[in-house]
């Protein structure tokens, strides 16, 4: 065999080895860059499946809890067939219609079985008693099984053959001193819910919600939605098994749901997965405020960063072909260095280094890929601070929502306490003085049984108007419970204290207010206490309970000052 052939067989194997390599590196980066990237995707995803689910749901849930506290709901299940008892519950479910999103309700109670219920266009007004559930029949089996339930809420996926609707139901829990008295709460309509949640379209992504048995209660196909999950055996229940043929695929699923729920809220999970006859990454995270897993399938095509790069070995192998001896001299030069400082980048960008900015290396091809990685990094930083910011947004709204009372828009009584411990550390730094005002509408009690709670609750509303008319700029207050406010005045003497406290007791006893049928007037007594020296809040707190008090004392409809009292 001639050299030159010998040769030229040598350069064929160097090349048919090398590329080999070549192709096996290749292959092995993307499949890893790949795989980190849809896992971080995948996180990213559920997240923000996660928060567009709950949004709608949250505020539901705590309306509907809160009326389910509701004294007159309570004294109409002990009670239905008291018609005084039975029109105050009627008109609390009336009030709380307009408070939620579907503007419907519905009310069962256990004793007798009576089902309650409007919708928003008031259909049934005067009518709310719409049926009668019984525990033979099988459509009333959800409002048995929720009774028996070992949660204070729920929600469920059901049609409701009686009224003909279909709705995302929020069920919660009527309770007396431990004793379950029904159940209650309000409805999403399916349709509108869906489209808000797993109904958005995105390409290459499908969403699924899943109870704790696995069991399908949302999905873009309404034919896979176990509906009346609640009502059912498990073995009854459509489950995830009809997306998943593979048995392994399905295990895996069971076992990472069941590690999830022993993990902050929040965790996600991924593994691969084989659905509709093709592979996909699934993230899986459990949302404890439902009791539902979020399932989010991608398929490889949308988790693939390097996906239009298969030419770049190609290139690679016929350079080396072409050129062998002066590939060796200018392989680092070209190839390996640029690739190195890519991958440093890389493995800097997936410790979390913020500051680093994917270098622009190489040049032809692989400043074109080095070019795509770095806008690949710039979109996964940006999709990464929206959805900070986001969570922010939504964190920071309902730390506002747990300090405001949403009857008054003021303060709530942890509101109010944070601006306690504030100000009394803001004073004593710079010794000023805090005064507080007590206040509580006299026999408000009167109010609500001659006119309503939802007089009463318009007496609270104005009340409140009255005091911001007259506070400062920097002063706070808040409904401290029931019928009573408490008012936070910094950098105030005596005499402007008892100047505000005066005007309010006023204007409170100036007010008339108009329920429709009825006008009727109140008035307040105070309580005020300006601590000579630094005080707890407790002590200040029991200084004005003190003086309110001698207001009461004293014929009410007056002002108090917690010195004079202890000095009379």
């Amino acid at each position: 065999m001639q050299l030159i052939t010998r040769f030229l067989l040598l350069r064929v194997g160097v090349f048919l080895l090398i590329g080999a390599l070549l192709w096996l590196v290749f292959i092995a980066i993307v499949d890893g860059i790949n795989l980190r990237w849809g896992h971080e995707l995948a996180q990213r995803q559920v997240l923000f499946d996660k928060y567009r689910t709950l949004s709608p749901l949250i505020s539901e849930i705590e309306l509907a809890r809160k009326m389910a506290a509701e004294p007159a709901l309570i004294g109409m299940a002990l009670n239905e067939q008291d018609p005084v008892l039975r029109r105050r519950g009627l008109q609390v479910l009336e009030d709380y219609r307009f408070r939620f999103r579907d503007h419907s309700y519905f009310a069962a109670f256990a004793d007798s079985g009576h089902y309650y219920y409007n919708d928003a266009e008031n259909g049934f007004a005067g009518n709310q008693l719409r049926y009668t559930l019984s525990p033979k029949s099988k459509n009333d089996k959800w409002f048995y099984a929720t009774l028996t339930a070992d949660t204070d809420y729920q929600v469920n996926v059901d049609p409701d053959v009686h009224l003909g609707v279909v709705k995302v139901w929020i069920n919660v829990l009527l309770k007396h001193e431990g004793q379950i008295l029904g159940v209650l709460g309000t409805g999403i309509d399916l349709t509108e819910f869906l489209k808000q949640s797993v109904g958005i379209k995105q390409k290459g992504v499908d969403n699924f919600f899943v109870d704790k048995s696995l069991a399908i209660q949302l999905s873009t196909d309404p034919e896979l939605i176990d509906y009346a999950s609640i009502a059912k055996k498990v073995d009854e229940r459509i489950r995830i098994n009809v997306l998943f043929k593979n048995p392994a695929d399905i295990q895996a699923l069971q076992a990472a749901a069941q590690a999830l729920l022993d993990k902050p809220g929040g965790e996600v999970s991924t593994l691969w997965v084989e659905y509709q006859g093709e592979r996909h990454l699934l993230g899986i995270s459990y949302l404890p405020e439902l009791g539902w897993y979020d399932l989010t399938l991608m398929d490889e095509q949308s988790v693939a960063v390097l996906q239009g790069y298969i030419w770049v070995p190609v290139l690679f192998s016929l350079l080396l072909l072409l050129a062998l001896a002066a590939m060796g001299i200018f392989l680092n030069r070209w190839v390996l260095f640029p690739m190195h400082r890519l991958h440093e980048a890389m493995q800097a960008i997936q410790r979390g280094d913020g500051a680093i900015e994917p270098p622009l290396v190489g040049k032809g091809e692989m400043l074109a890929l080095s070019d795509s990685f770095a806008k690949m990094v710039h979109v996964v930083r940006d999709t990464h601070a929206e959805l900070e910011r986001k969570v922010k947004e939504r964190t920071e709204a309902l730390q506002h929502l747990s300090e405001i009372d949403p009857l008054t828009g003021l303060l709530n009584r942890r509101g109010m306490m944070a601006r306690f411990e504030q100000e009394i550390s803001r004073q004593a730094r710079q010794d000023g003085s805090l005064g507080l005002l007590l206040l509580d509408l006299d026999y408000f009690k009167n109010v609500n049984d001659h006119y309503g709670h939802a007089a009463g609750d318009l007496a609270l509303c104005a009340t409140a108007k009255v005091l911001g008319s007259v506070m400062r700029a920097y002063d706070h207050a808040a409904r401290w419970g029931g019928e009573e406010f408490l008012i936070l005045l910094p950098d105030c003497d005596e005499n402007a204290l008892l100047a505000i406290a005066e005007r309010i007791r006023a204007r409170i006893e100036a007010l008339q207010i108009e329920t429709g049928q009825h006008q009727f007037s109140f008035t307040a007594s105070i309580g005020a206490h300006l601590p000579q020296t630094p005080q707890t809040p407790d002590a200040m707190l029991q200084q004005v309970d003190r003086a309110l008090y001698a207001a009461k004392a004293g014929g009410r409809n007056c002002v108090k000052l917690s010195s004079k009292v202890e000095s009379s």
